[in-house]
């Protein structure tokens, strides 16, 4: 457990939110009160279908509630309507599959985020390119993802929820598609990332040992948040 980064200001304040789908029949989230501080390692377990995905799509503003209240970085996500200068600034996404884009190369995959910024052309591939060499990428980046392997595809991944220095990194299941020992990699660079960079960093995940790692246990189960 590590606290010595993490301060007293809360960096995500959730309070009675509440999400439907299936016109209206299915609650996903049934009232989540929720707060993280800012520079904590909070995991997020629960079976499928709990609303994990989506309580980390309402906090990095991909999907919208209907009841409650979210301000995340300051952000109150209720009232706000252009959310895009928001998640290039503030949120850094590390999807299970990676979702890069397969005919653009490593490096334009990390420059991404940075396109909704004034940064130049030529610096934004420096900057991607200098952070793909931190993780040892540095000789992959004019290749597309199709030639990369699983681990170097979440590698890239994590550059590009990086690149932009983002204040809270949101990561789905980041291993759940690797093995063991390419997951247990990925995982010792998010902790190295969380502890060097006092990001906020919050981990959903299926596996004890993983969501053991962190500052913070929480469960959800039948849409409500479970301290543990």
């Amino acid at each position: 457990m590590n606290n010595e980064t993490t301060t007293n200001e809360n960096i995500i304040n959730i309070k009675d939110l509440k999400k439907k789908y299936d016109d209206g029949q299915t609650a996903a989230l049934d009232g989540v009160d929720l707060e993280i501080r800012k520079g904590e390692f909070v995991s997020l377990m629960g079976p499928s279908g709990s609303g994990k995905t989506t309580l980390l799509n309402m906090i990095g503003a991909l999907d919208s509630a209907e009841e409650g209240s979210i301000i995340v970085a300051g952000h109150n996500l209720m009232e706000k309507k252009d959310f895009s200068s928001f998640r290039s600034k503030e949120i850094g996404f590390i999807f299970q599959f990676h979702n890069l884009i397969p005919n653009l190369t490593v490096s334009e995959n990390v420059q991404i985020p940075m396109l909704e910024t004034d940064i130049q052309d030529e610096e934004m591939a420096k900057r991607a390119n200098k952070l793909l060499e931190s993780l040892n990428l540095g000789n992959k980046v004019d290749q597309v993802p199709t030639k990369l392997s699983g681990g170097e595809r979440q590698r890239v991944a994590i550059a590009r929820a990086l690149v932009n220095h983002p204040s809270i990194i949101l990561a789905d299941e980041p291993t759940g598609s690797l093995d063991s020992t390419t997951g247990d990699i990925i995982l010792n660079i998010l902790r190295e990332i969380h502890q060097k960079e006092n990001v906020t960093l919050l981990l959903v995940t299926h596996e004890p040992y993983v969501a053991d790692m962190a500052d913070r246990k929480i469960s959800l189960m039948d849409g409500k948040i479970k301290e543990e």
